[in-house]
């Protein structure tokens, strides 16, 4: 499942290299207008800055909902229009709204809670810091999820968030190898592609890719609840025929196959 993945991934990347460059550009653009303007025309200091600062990332969260939910038609290998742009944040607003609160508020809390902590210096306050470390941790991991499973499943925001603990819990080195391998490799290599490939959209379309396979194996387990092993070269035929066979020509000249 994971070198089909990487497989699946790609080539639905690579037939969408257009929309996923014209989503990062206005993604980063509009990114910079709201969260690095803040920086520039406030003063670190001033009480503005405070409350403009998490209501720009608040606003960039949902950014990021319908970037996902584009990216997630994508994977689904559907084909997406401008026009859809409206729809799809009318759709997500809401929940990206509540998740973007939850993890602003978090993030906040944490930090402060660390700086407190550590000013301890103590080993109850060294204790308590490695504790919120680690949850800050489980956050992060949690988080990944939570896009892809707005898209893939149904739920208000408690219910989709208990959905994301148990996808981290059942697939937790998966969950490691996105949050800490490939999300950050996404995110540096962005710039060097001139903000084109990888990013929020590459990261996003790989995200939506990997529910909608694991989705397949808890159909699977369903129907066959006492099996040991997941025959993932069965359950994902489908899947397989749908990319089908490629060549460096056709890629480049797919009007020559």
């Amino acid at each position: 499942m994971f070198f089909f993945l990487m497989k699946k991934a790609f080539f639905d990347g690579w037939d969408n290299l257009e929309t996923i460059f014209i989503t990062n550009f206005i993604f980063f653009i509009v990114s910079i207008a709201l969260v690095w303007s803040t920086f520039i025309f406030l003063e670190s200091s001033s009480p503005m800055f405070f409350v403009l600062l998490p209501m720009a990332s608040i606003f960039v969260i949902m950014l990021l909902g319908v970037v996902s939910a584009l990216m997630s038609a994508l994977a689904s290998y559907r084909r997406v229009f401008w026009t859809d742009v409206p729809r799809l944040f009318k759709e997500t607003w809401k929940q990206c709204l509540v998740f973007g609160i939850a993890m602003v508020s978090f993030i906040i809390i944490s930090l402060l809670g660390i700086i407190y902590y550590a000013k301890l210096k103590s080993l109850l306050g060294l204790i308590a810091s490695m504790i919120t470390f680690w949850i800050v941790i489980g956050a992060y991991l949690t988080s990944i999820w939570y896009f892809p499973a707005r898209n893939y499943l149904q739920g208000n925001f408690r219910k989709l968030l208990k959905k994301c603990v148990l996808l981290v819990i059942d697939n937790f080195l998966l969950s490691l190898y996105l949050g800490f391998v490939m999300i950050p490799l996404s995110l540096i290599a962005w710039p060097i592609t001139a903000f084109v490939v990888f990013g929020p959209s590459g990261i996003h379309l790989y995200l939506n890719c990997t529910l909608r396979l694991l989705l397949y194996k808890y159909d699977w387990l369903k129907k066959n609840p006492d099996a040991k092993k997941v025959p993932w070269h069965e359950i994902l035929v489908d899947e397989k025929k749908r990319i089908g066979k490629r060549t460096i020509e056709g890629m480049i000249f797919p009007w020559k196959e």
